[in-house]
């Protein structure tokens, strides 16, 4: 469960966010080598090209690759998203901070790169912009929403203290 104090690891967004931007670009990454494809430039921090203006970060590759390789990084949030949540619901953690950075890295990050990345698309041709051009609309669209879902009601889960969140709380005792 947050606490007020919690708040103050907001002072944290800087590398939290070069965490997630590693994830999604070594997701890229990751396919492309595995469609057989070369890594020619590999970079996971802010960045300001004269072909890309501002960036989060980029990868680079030489070779064939087909949509998996720009869908990879949300595979890759959606199965952080999920191991994440069973270790912070399934683990007693001995230090608050831990549990938060837990939180923070494994099931926030996550939902705001689907978030963003999903919301620009309809403006600009970033991955999911790319996606919705060379795929049906359709499931492009319902990857997002439901997996948007999914993030919000498992955050949702495990802010409250309902009754499910309770009796895996109790599960851990």
């Amino acid at each position: 469960m947050l606490r007020k104090s919690d708040l103050l690891w907001l002072l944290g967004y800087p590398a939290y966010q070069l965490i997630g931007t590693l994830r999604h670009e070594a997701g890229h990454a990751l396919a492309a080598v595995m469609q057989g494809a070369e890594i020619l430039e590999f970079v996971w921090w802010p960045t300001v090209t004269e072909r890309m203006g501002f960036s989060w970060g980029y990868v680079r590759w030489h070779g064939d690759t087909d949509w998996l390789t720009t869908a990879a990084p949300y595979f890759v949030d959606l199965i952080t998203y999920v191991l994440f949540f069973l270790l912070c619901t399934r683990v007693r953690f001995k230090w608050h901070w831990l549990w938060v950075n837990t939180f923070v890295i494994g099931l926030v990050s996550p939902l705001v790169n689907s978030v963003y990345n999903y919301w620009g698309g309809f403006r600009s041709m970033n991955d999911v912009g790319k996606l919705l051009r060379d795929l049906p609309d359709w499931p492009v669209h319902g990857y997002f929403v439901l997996t948007i879902a999914l993030y919000c009601l498992g955050l949702i889960v495990l802010m409250h203290p309902w009754p499910a969140h309770r009796i895996i709380r109790q599960e851990n005792n």
